[in-house]
């Protein structure tokens, strides 16, 4: 057994050393500006707010579905992968130097993801920066979320909120190296609203422009209006203030700061102000899964984040059903995964603001049995916990009524709360089109998740 392992090991090196190598010569083919996206929550949205704020004025490569050790290199050379299996992996193998000789697409600017999961190659942010050097370095913010990796830093004497603390601490200094190894004449996009996140104004190099509600923050997000018609978002730079509204999506208030992010990066790009938030309304699209309003049968409203899920974003997706509902606030939430000791006190928070806010709080998971049931029973919220997403589907169709709102919350492994989504929503022939995880891979895990209910 012992043997096998070391092996796997060795393969994995090599292959992963293999692949940055050739990436990174497919990268210098182009000689492209690189914007690296880092942060807890958020990068995906503000990797696609970029996007959409730089694509009508530059030629750009967005690194759609790839923020990993893996994900980048396979996505600079235009591979991808299908299944994940050991046959998949040598299929790529020999296909990626057929790649590097044959894929001569030509862009000016490259927009990726950089994602870390923990502090020790090749899951930390050193290991990405050996495959890719941004010149321009945008850092979201920094939160308790993919923590477990991180829990071996600290003694478990440290609990609480110390330890939250002490772990948003070190998640900070990980993800910060983005911005530390930033060029002289390279640019730092800091959320100034975060304070772990704006100390990294003394520790770079480059020049530095900061996003956020702050008074000091060049781009400033300065009012949020949200419907069930849709989000009106209104920034500020160099005392000019304009509005933004998107009409196919109800966003959480923290979409303020990922916009303001990508304006900050077109404005130093010399897209004015106003052409910025255009381009910002006419490209922006978020994939399934995040913020989407979906019509469910029995004319109720689902708000579909079944995407993914950490406590910050659940906090501010809850206080929006709070603002919006024109009837009952309910909510499916799954577990929030990979918060290592953390995990508790990240729950219990979701716990009292679905306390606050909501009628009905359907859950699945052994994390919010644990940690959100107790509460909810503790403050006679209507709850039940479910063994899995198709339990819970079958409840709520029961449960919802005319101009209920219902947000879908939760992390990817295991749960697949787009089960629920499509069962409830009342366009069936949209299931494509508007929900997460699709295609064969995704469908094969769905099926068996199936097979485990009965």
């Amino acid at each position: 057994m012992k043997s096998i392992k070391t092996m796997k090991k060795i393969l994995s090196t090599f292959f992963l050393t293999y692949l940055r190598w050739l990436a990174k010569i497919q990268l210098l083919k182009n000689q492209s500006l690189v914007i690296g996206i880092t942060g807890t929550a958020g990068k995906t949205s503000a990797r696609n707010a970029v996007a959409a704020i730089l694509k009508n004025e530059y030629q750009i490569k967005v690194s759609y579905k790839a923020n990993s050790e893996t994900g980048i290199p396979l996505n600079l050379l235009g591979l991808t992968a299908h299944d994940y299996s050991l046959k998949d992996w040598l299929r790529l193998c020999l296909l990626a130097p057929i790649k590097l000789l044959t894929n001569w697409g030509k862009y000016q600017i490259y927009v990726v993801e950089m994602a870390i999961d923990s502090p020790l190659p090749p899951k930390n942010m050193d290991y990405l920066l050996k495959i890719i050097q941004p010149d321009i370095g945008i850092f979201l913010n920094a939160k308790p979320m993919h923590s477990l990796g991180f829990d071996q830093l600290l003694d478990d004497t440290v609990q609480g909120k110390d330890r939250r603390e002490q772990i948003t601490q070190l998640i900070a200094q990980e993800k910060g190296k983005l911005i530390t190894q930033l060029p002289q004449k390279g640019l730092a996009v800091l959320n100034f609203d975060d304070a772990n996140v704006k100390k990294f104004t003394k520790q770079t190099r480059a020049e530095v422009i900061g996003f956020g509600h702050d008074q000091s923050a060049q781009v400033k997000f300065t009012k949020y209006q949200p419907s069930l018609k849709g989000t009106k978002f209104t920034f500020e730079f160099n005392q000019e203030k304009q509005a933004v509204n998107f009409d196919k999506y109800l966003l959480p208030r923290h979409y303020g700061q990922t916009f303001a992010a990508g304006i900050a990066v077109g404005v130093k790009l010399d897209i004015s102000f106003k052409q910025c938030l255009a381009n910002l309304k006419n490209n922006f699209k978020l994939p399934p899964g995040r913020s989407s309003l979906i019509s469910a049968v029995k004319q109720a409203m689902i708000l579909d984040s079944s995407y993914n899920s950490s406590a910050q974003p659940t906090l501010d997706s809850l206080e929006l059903l709070n603002q919006v509902a024109l009837k009952r606030k309910l909510a499916l939430l799954g577990d929030m995964r990979e918060l290592g000791q953390v995990a508790k006190p990240e729950h219990e928070l979701v716990a009292l603001k679905a306390a606050q806010t909501c009628d009905l709080v359907v859950m699945v998971g052994p994390l919010t049995k644990k940690y959100i049931v107790p509460i909810l029973e503790k403050n006679n919220v209507e709850h039940y916990h479910c063994q899995n997403t198709y339990q819970a589907a079958k409840i709520l169709k029961e449960k919802l009524e005319k101009d209920d709102l219902l947000l879908v919350k939760g992390s990817q492994n295991t749960l697949l709360l787009e089960i629920a989504v499509e069962r409830l929503m009342k366009d069936k022939t949209q299931v494509e089109e508007l929900l997460c995880r699709r295609g064969k891979y995704w469908d094969q895990k769905r099926a068996k998740l199936k097979i485990l209910k009965k």
